[in-house]
């Protein structure tokens, strides 16, 4: 089956999604415990460096049937590279505190009552690339709404490729119109608070010379709608339902992660119905997006529907119409 080329994008975005959630994982030197933390680069490597001033949240538990382990002693062997903030029950956060290879050892009874110990092998290091995208483009320029708060998906690497991992560490400068939240945990995204001016902000790295464009507007300031995509395979049969994605635009630029309202309405109740859905859940960018809504084949023909940004155009609103063929 093939899918319907405008989906095509879509679905490497949706794969990309479904890549994340998982975690990567490494049985500590005495064979005892097994330490994992949640991982979105390459998952089958578990000691990828941590980013110096970045933390990064371990669990532990036992190596038969992976119990979480009651943890009672956590620390490391070598001080200046690495430090553990917090531990507690099953779980351990660590930080980068400078360059280097460190020694994590603990100690911790498991569900069936033994007390043991374990240690891992961990690294901490200056990353030296940083990557920077949109969520709902792949140019380097994209709106995203004033007063809110909008999600950067980002990558630290070295100069040779490798990941570079955790959270809190995040290389950007300080500039006007958005606010870097630097107490945020997330791993895969920069958390950023838009003030309430309409502006173009340029994001720029501190450790090479990536920047990305983010041009902040107002609800008020849509002023028309990207032509919908459909997660469709092949087509709509009859009694099918599928997942159709929109956004609204800003001169002639798409607006990410835009939580404003919207209807969409069928015009044509006999052959479609429609209603709204929730983002796409997981921790990818679906996440963060709003723009979707369920299309339902009630009979063959011509499903048509519009598309209503109620608070754009200063507030008279902004509609589109739009079709997609239902089959037998």
């Amino acid at each position: 089956m093939t899918l319907n080329p405008r989906a095509a994008w879509f679905a490497s975005w949706i794969a990309l999604t479904a890549l994340t959630g998982c975690e990567s994982a490494l049985t500590g030197n005495e064979g005892n415990f097994q330490f994992s933390y949640e991982a979105d680069d390459r998952v089958n490597d578990f000691n990828k460096p941590l980013a110096v001033g970045a933390s990064l949240d371990l669990e532990v538990r036992d190596v038969g049937a992976r119990q979480p382990v009651t943890l009672s002693a956590a620390d490391f062997a070598e001080a200046g590279v690495l430090e553990v903030s917090t531990f507690a029950d099953q779980n351990i956060t660590i930080t980068g505190v400078g360059e280097g290879t460190a020694l994590l050892e603990v100690e911790g009874t498991t569900a069936n009552g033994q007390t043991l110990t374990d240690s891992v092998n961990l690294q901490s290091r200056i990353p030296e690339v940083l990557e920077l995208r949109h969520t709902c483009s792949d140019g380097a320029e994209a709106a995203y709404l004033t007063n809110a708060r909008a999600y950067v998906p980002f990558e630290l690497e070295m100069s040779n490729g490798q990941p570079v991992i955790g959270y809190g560490y995040y290389p950007l400068d300080d500039v006007t119109g958005v606010t870097v939240n630097r107490s945020d945990s997330n791993q895969t995204h920069i958390a950023l608070d838009a003030g309430g001016t309409s502006a173009t902000v340029t994001l720029s790295s501190t450790i090479d010379d990536t920047t990305l464009d983010v041009v902040l507007v107002s609800e008020a300031e849509i002023d028309g709608i990207t032509e919908p995509i459909a997660w469709v395979i092949e087509d709509i049969d009859v009694g099918d339902t599928n997942p159709f994605y929109v956004l609204p635009t800003a001169m002639g630029r798409t607006i990410c992660q835009a939580n404003v309202t919207k209807t969409v309405v069928s015009s044509t109740p006999e052959i479609c119905t429609i209603r709204e859905r929730d983002p796409v859940p997981g921790s990818g960018d679906g996440t963060f997006e709003f723009g979707w809504f369920d299309v339902t084949g009630v009979a063959a023909g011509t499903c048509e529907y519009v598309v209503t940004y109620p608070g754009g155009d200063g507030g008279a609103g902004v509609s589109a119409t739009f079709t997609f063929p239902i089959e037998p």
